[in-house]
């Protein structure tokens, strides 16, 4: 019968699985993320973790979760006292800094995670560890420092064959910080390595890298068509791999070559598009460089200056957001221009202000002369072409000693400009030659073919990519289609098959019915039985609790009484043997009999229940302490907190404390030889307590006793649901305190620390 059940509800999962299988589609396709961190959650180890920070960091997403789980990881170190784990927590707490911009934080963490990885021989982590730090070196323009730790992690990884992932990233990183300083040959020099590393090992991805920065580098050599060459195959790589990140880098150095040669119409296309692809990947990095990049094409097109200024100052946000600071030095050049275009000249001067500060940090050639360019046209726009002709020479000191840059005609065209106002006719004559020289009409229509020719190429591919789009969706319009009809067959058969399940299952309904009733009647059964059972057990508790009181009073009476009243009957005998005279004899017997009786009536007093209906446990306590038949040498106090409204406590918190510390006290009397004794009620933060101490002679309380006292106040305790703390030794004295929370209080009873009164 089990398995008839278990069968029907089996085709019933699977008719509604196919009834909803477009949701279960949208299901598998669900974000990697979360699947990732369902699988760190089930697994709850060092794999799982580390899957989680590997997908955050490679996306440069979320920082404050990347830092969590990093400190996952830094848990189970701690808990297992594994190295290889704090390797990884170092690592991926660096990389949650980078990505949220704090950089010198950053590389704390990453060169402590080199050197315990050095320490401990792990060669994969010393080349991805290395690998992180020469990327992040590059993009905080600290070329050097990046250099360094490529090649050590190039170092490491040469040897490994399964590391040559590793070792292709890094020759491309450190070919790039060459790129990025202005050292244009030995960019390229290592740029074509690891074009042919990538080629050999067949790594796509990298490949389209080597061919973008190779198309940069060759833009910058002026050898135009050998750099739109290589922007084309790459762009063909990424089309075909959907690499949408690498093409918006693409698009955005297609964009920069237009812009050369003066194109700056047909460059804003390839710009937009750009920012498109970046916006899309979510990478802010990518963000800040390709608003710095249509904004600074923008700048050049009429009427465009608002639209432009509005970019930069994006890219300015993203920039300072990210720590870029390359790509911030960019943004502020751009914006110094655009506003001294639109006649705004204060602004230019603050962003030639700030571009100054960053430069003297930065001191890479390429920030300089981004400075020097922007100081240089500003001056000549206010016409201070003596101090622009100085900047001009710094910016042709640079360019003759090795440093180039895409529009260095302009650079001699300004330059000569301001010579000639200065009136220094043959230092301008010789800049405007070279100027010419540098834009050599024929060398500039050759090219400019070259630029029609492929873009009439990239609006072609355009198009075919649409109607390969459109065709595509013609498909999964049809697939879709036929997709339902399966559904539809497919759920009306299950129907079929679940409605004769549905007939058989209800000849067997009776059957199951039975035994639920029997199964039930069973658990009926055990119920009773339980509640039973813990009636007698609550009754065995009780009769306990008051045979132990019993116990206490018989043992007060044989103690106390029974000895007081045997002395008294020896005290007479002794009297009648000896003769002593009637009336003196009397008189002492008198004495005696009073003191017994005095004895009897406070047991009996401390065994009536106090009246609390007409006093509080405040005003109890404080007339039994003061009342107290204290020994010769014994002082008591009482202390309560001031300003409560004791009504409010229930008569049975306040019974169980009356007996409580008739209990102790009474055990303080009888055996702590003490001098002082305290009592203290206090009532404070939802939190009602009563303490007993003594300076008496102490006792072990880990010791085993025979006394009832301690047990007695313990079953109290646990009858109002409060807690005890006691503290006693030898020697010492004793300390019991009782605390039962009761927030009624504190809603009605406004204490501070410290009020107390003395009774």
């Amino acid at each position: 019968m089990k398995l008839e059940v278990v069968y029907m509800k089996r085709l019933i999962g699977w008719w509604i699985l196919l009834l909803l299988l477009p949701e279960v589609v949208m299901a598998v396709q669900a974000d990697a993320l979360s699947r990732l961190q369902s699988e760190a959650a089930r697994r709850k180890d060092l794999q799982g973790y580390v899957g989680v920070c590997s997908y955050l960091s490679e996306n440069g997403v979320y920082p404050e979760l990347l830092s969590a789980y990093a400190d996952s990881i830094r848990q189970l170190a701690v808990r297992d006292k594994s190295a290889s784990a704090f390797v990884e927590y170092y690592a991926y707490r660096g990389e949650a800094c980078f990505v949220g911009g704090n950089f010198t934080e950053g590389y704390q963490w990453k060169r402590k995670a080199l050197a315990l990885a050095e320490t401990l021989g792990k060669t994969q982590n010393i080349v991805t560890i290395s690998g992180d730090l020469g990327y992040y070196y590059n993009v905080d323009t600290r070329y050097d420092s990046a250099r360094y730790y490529l090649k050590k992690g190039m170092e490491a990884a040469a040897e490994q064959p399964e590391l040559s992932g590793y070792y292709r990233t890094m020759l491309t990183n450190y070919a790039s910080s060459y790129l990025f300083e202005g050292k244009a040959d030995s960019a390229l020099h290592y740029t074509l390595l690891a074009k042919e590393r990538s080629l050999a090992d067949r790594d796509t991805a990298l490949l389209i890298e080597n061919l973008n920065q190779l198309g940069t580098l060759y833009r910058r050599k002026k050898k135009l068509s050998r750099s739109i060459e290589h922007f084309k195959q790459a762009l063909q790589l990424c089309e075909l791999k959907h690499n949408y990140r690498a093409a918006a880098y693409i698009y955005g150095n297609i964009a920069t070559v237009y812009c050369e040669w003066n194109a700056f119409e047909e460059a804003v296309s390839f710009s937009e598009k750009a920012v498109e692809y970046a916006l899309k990947w979510g990478n802010p990095q990518m963000a800040c460089i390709f608003y710095t990049n249509l904004g600074a094409v923008l700048c050049n097109v009429e009427g465009k200056e608002a639209e432009a200024i509005q970019n930069l100052q994006k890219a300015v946000e993203v920039s300072i957001e990210v720590g870029n600071n390359r790509r911030l030095c960019e943004a502020y050049s751009y914006l110094v221009g655009a506003f001294s275009k639109i006649g705004q000249m204060d602004a230019a001067e603050t962003y030639v202000s700030r571009l100054d500060s960053l430069t003297n940090v930065l001191q890479t050639d390429a920030e300089f002369f981004r400075y020097y360019q922007a100081k240089a046209s500003l001056l000549q726009a206010n016409g201070r072409y003596g101090e622009a002709a100085g900047y001009y020479r710094r910016i042709v000191e640079m360019m003759q000693h090795g440093f180039r840059n895409s529009k260095d005609y302009e650079t001699y065209l300004h330059f000569a400009e301001c010579l000639h106002v200065l009136q220094d006719n043959a230092a301008a004559y010789r800049n405007l030659h070279e100027a010419y020289a540098l834009r050599d009409s024929s060398f500039r229509a050759e090219y400019n073919e070259r630029l029609s020719d492929f873009s009439v190429r990239y609006k072609t591919q355009e198009k075919e990519l649409e109607i390969a789009r459109l065709q595509q969706k013609e498909l999964e319009r049809k697939g879709e289609l036929l997709r339902n009809r399966i559904v539809l067959g497919a759920s009306s058969a299950v129907f079929l098959i679940v409605l004769l399940l549905f007939l058989y299952a209800r000849q067997r309904q009776k059957v199951r019915i039975a035994r639920l009733a029997q199964a039930a009647g069973e658990k009926e059964r055990q119920f009773l039985a339980l509640q039973k059972d813990t009636e007698q057990r609550l009754t065995r508790k009780y009769i306990e609790g008051l045979e132990s009181e019993r116990e206490r009073m018989a043992t007060e009476l044989h103690d106390d009484v029974c000895n007081s009243l045997l002395a008294l009957a020896m005290n007479v005998r002794s009297s009648l043997e000896s003769g002593t005279p009637h009336e003196k004899g009397m008189d002492e017997q008198l004495a005696r009999l009073d003191e017994i009786r005095e004895r009897l009536r406070n047991i009996s007093h401390e065994l009536m229940p106090p009246v609390f209906q007409y006093a509080t446990i405040d005003e109890m306590l404080a007339d039994y302490v003061a009342h107290l038949p204290l020994p010769e040498g014994l002082r008591a106090e009482y202390r309560s907190t001031e300003g409560g409204d004791w009504k409010l406590i229930p008569q049975q918190i306040g019974f169980e404390f009356y007996r409580i510390v008739q209990e102790v006290v009474s055990n303080t009397l009888k055996y702590a030889s003490a001098s002082l004794l305290q009592v203290e009620l206090t009532w404070k933060d939802a939190v009602l307590s009563v303490s007993v101490c003594d300076n008496g002679k102490g006792f072990d309380p880990h010791k085993k006793r025979k006394g009832i006292g301690l047990e007695t106040v313990r079953q109290r305790v646990q009858t109002i649901g409060a807690v005890m703390s006691l503290d006693a030794a030898p020697g010492k004295g004793m300390c019991l305190k009782v605390m039962v929370n009761y927030p009624l209080c504190a809603d009605k009873v406004g204490l501070s620390d410290g009020d107390s009164r003395d009774k």
